[in-house]
């Protein structure tokens, strides 16, 4: 079945603006192939978007047509042409009650998108810019909270195997961020507010910030896929990315202990056993050796002879 995609119809000040299929394919290339598969496109009003009688979306005239080399699931995936980030329009759905469990906001562009620590994610239209919704983990063992504690890891965990299906060499940067060469190509946010998981991810599919731009030495290089041979769409990866995740989520919070999803992702997480500089919260510097990962998601590091377990921080090859 076919992703349930609703274009935005209607703008809401200081939120998002919306357009057209036609005004959004011409945004950009790899949007305009995503607009044209999916064509034609239909106007109809959506009160599940807004209490406001002119609440308009535009769907897909082709909703059983799937992308070739994709499949979806019929969740939601509510995009407009720009929004400040793609975080803040998804928790006004959530919080209104239009956005439920496995859908998704996605934006052609952003102005000012978010990362970790509140650094700034640039946001230029042909890159994938988008919020999902993911249900509260319960696990029948009693591990439910434990697996809460470990949602940053499984993030990054379930992005870069959803991308193994096409081959795409991911390791994961502690905690989430996704690397192809050691560069990174990829972050993810999770923030969590009033019984709710909102799972922010940008990926670079054409654009990438040149190296000269980076302002903190401790910032991992950029690329962007195309550059690594990869040719992707936005909205045709994101329904591959939403479905193949909500999979990868359910087989490991229903079927997987905490410690077992530990084991599994250290075999995905970038420079283990190798020499990093680490930059802790309070500006000191130092190197270590990365062991892996504690059983409650820390980077276990050995300094010298000492090894302890450190939750936050920034890391570089040495």
């Amino acid at each position: 079945m076919a992703c349930g995609v609703e274009i935005l119809g209607v703008d809401r000040q200081d939120l998002f603006e919306t357009g057209d299929p036609e005004e959004i394919l011409n945004q950009s290339p790899l949007w305009a192939r995503d607009i044209e598969r999916l064509g034609p496109w239909t106007r109809r009003r959506s009160p599940g978007i807004d209490q406001a009688g002119d609440a308009w979306v535009w769907t897909s005239g082709q909703p059983d047509k799937s992308l070739p080399g994709y499949s979806c699931d019929m969740s939601r995936i509510l995009v407009c042409r720009r929004c400040a980030s793609t975080m803040d329009t998804a928790w006004h759905f959530i919080e209104t009650g239009r956005m439920q469990a496995w859908d998704s906001v996605m934006a052609v562009e952003q102005t000012a998108g978010r990362g970790q620590h509140q650094r700034q994610w640039v946001s230029p239209a042909g890159n994938i810019h988008a919020s999902w919704c993911w249900p509260i983990p319960e696990h029948k063992s009693g591990e439910t909270a434990n697996w809460r504690n470990l949602m940053s890891l499984a993030a990054g965990f379930i992005f870069a195997q959803a991308l193994r299906k096409f081959n795409v060499p991911v390791e994961i940067k502690w905690p989430n961020d996704l690397l192809i060469r050691d560069r990174k190509f990829a972050g993810i946010l999770i923030e969590n507010r009033g019984g709710h998981i909102l799972t922010g991810c940008g990926i670079n599919l054409a654009f990438a910030p040149e190296d000269r731009l980076l302002r903190d030495q401790f910032a991992v290089p950029a690329t962007h896929l195309s550059r690594e041979g990869f040719d992707f769409t936005p909205l045709a990866l994101w329904m591959t990315l939403t479905t193949e995740g909500k999979a990868i989520f359910e087989t490991l919070v229903h079927g997987a202990k905490p410690a077992e999803f530990i084991k599994m992702i250290d075999t995905r997480m970038a420079w283990i056993g190798k020499k990093v500089a680490i930059r802790e919260m309070n500006d000191t510097v130092f190197e270590a050796v990365i062991l892996g990962l504690s059983k409650d998601g820390g980077l276990r590091i050995k300094k010298g002879n000492t090894s302890r377990v450190i939750y936050s921080g920034s890391i570089i090859p040495a």
